[in-house]
């Protein structure tokens, strides 16, 4: 089975600092990095797909660093997984047969055809999962103050 890739998962990471960080004000890359654990270098390419997606704004200078500007409750982790991956990449990443996560898999027979549409209702599953989890809920989790405030 293939897995989410490092990309979204930093990305999630990341909206849901900003999350928790609820409208403080420029969060900067430092503690972005100190909350997720998402190395730096990395960081700066997932808050440039983030922006260019519309999902945070950034600020330069003294004060400054990321903006949420989106509710977080209206952005759901397939929307992100969308943003980073492409569209429709959550519930492929998440479940498939080897053949989608790279694997060789000779196609054909009765067994492909009663596996198949198991794969299927897997991919649904992980699909309406991704689309019903929010950034707002993963945040509310949280059961402490963030490592930052602002």
């Amino acid at each position: 089975m293939a897995h989410l890739s490092t990309k979204s998962e930093y990305a999630i990471r990341a909206l849901v600092g900003l999350a928790l960080a609820d409208g403080a004000g420029p969060v900067p890359a430092r503690d972005i990095v100190a909350f997720t654990g998402v190395p730096p270098k990395y960081l700066e390419q997932v808050m440039a797909a983030l922006r260019k997606g519309g999902l945070v704004e950034s600020r330069r200078g003294k004060g400054g660093g990321y903006l949420l500007v989106v509710d977080p409750a209206s952005v759901s982790f397939a929307d992100v997984i969308d943003l980073i991956d492409g569209r429709g990449a959550g519930s492929a990443a998440l479940a498939g047969p080897p053949a989608a996560a790279g694997g060789r898999v000779q196609e054909g027979g009765q067994a492909e055809a009663l596996v198949a549409p198991v794969w299927r209702e897997v991919r649904e599953c992980a699909r309406a999962i991704l689309g019903s989890a929010t950034i707002a809920a993963a945040a509310a989790r949280a059961t402490r103050a963030p490592m930052y405030h602002i």
